[in-house]
């Protein structure tokens, strides 16, 4: 899917999360040689057309300079604006911004990136979290792929393997082993996780083993708390993007779904990759999706 992008959608609201990723837009942008598209969605009860235009002509000026540069201005509810408009697109990798962390209202709410995630079938990008002020990092050359729970197919780690591959990237493979406690021990009746580092360090060399020989791979296993050790594991494995399965980087709760708060912890940035069905695997290095009956 990645390697297939042809269009980058980058939603802004201006903000400064929206200023400080403009790297990584670049980023992209110039790895994949697609089209960049600035959509911008605003409330019309808050600012007029021409007020909304005028501020998005004059963010990320220097993007006129790409041969292929659209700049898109909707108004409305902003989830509702950016669904719409990427429905009706082929090839696309959506950007998302985090929201600020300066404390001041907002139209984008927390939320909106999750209802996204959970709605398109597209791959999106955004950020664990993003300290205001600060640039992200733009080059690729350490990917990681979270690989929580088997049940969440292993689509993400499909498309990490090819744009590994294209950019000579190395790939990461994270897991983290529950911590030992009476609630681990019904696990295996509600999860087909591997129980131990053992049995996890097996699952993750057999997966990388389908794996093409020219991807460089590395494994990394922990045992603990998923939200202390996969910031540590990010660190140790030097992996400057994540790729996440649309299905772990989401959770449901009473106020509606949110991004996982495991991966908020990491100052990382962030692929959701849709997955093609339910049960995947990868046979001899080539992709098979099972789709349950």
């Amino acid at each position: 899917m990645l390697h297939k992008i042809k269009e980058i959608v980058f939603a802004t609201d201006f903000s400064d999360s929206s200023h400080a990723v403009i790297p990584s837009v670049a980023q992209w942008v110039d790895t994949l040689g697609a089209k960049l598209t600035l959509l911008h969605v605003y409330n019309p009860s808050k600012a007029t057309y021409r007020e909304a235009e005028a501020q998005l002509q004059s963010f990320f000026a220097e993007a006129d300079n790409y041969p292929h540069c659209e700049r898109v201005l909707i108004s409305g509810d902003p989830t509702e604006g950016i669904a719409t408009f990427c429905e009706r697109r082929r090839n696309i990798l959506l950007m998302l911004p985090p929201s600020d962390l300066t404390g001041l209202p907002r139209p984008w709410h927390r939320s909106m990136r999750a209802r996204l995630i959970k709605r398109l079938s597209v791959p999106i990008w955004t950020l664990g979290r993003v300290n205001v002020g600060e640039s992200t990092t733009a080059a690729h050359r350490h990917i990681g792929v979270w690989l929580g729970d088997p049940e969440e197919g292993l689509s993400h780690l499909q498309q990490a393997a090819h744009y590994a591959s294209e950019t000579g990237s190395t790939l990461h493979l994270l897991h983290v082993v529950d911590e030992i406690n009476e609630g681990s021990l019904i696990k295996p009746l509600t999860s087909a996780g591997p129980m131990g580092e053992e049995a996890a360090d097996a699952w993750l060399q057999e997966i990388a083993d389908t794996l093409n020989p020219s991807c460089r791979v590395e494994v990394h296993v922990a045992q603990g708390r998923v939200s202390r050790e996969l910031p540590n594991l990010i660190r140790r494995s030097g992996a400057n993007l994540l790729m996440v399965s649309h299905q772990g980087a989401v959770q449901s709760g009473w106020m509606g779904p949110a991004i996982n708060p495991i991966f908020g912890r990491c100052a990382i940035s962030l692929v959701s990759v849709p997955y093609t069905g339910r049960f995947e695997k990868l046979v001899h290095g080539e992709e098979v999706a099972e789709v349950a009956a």
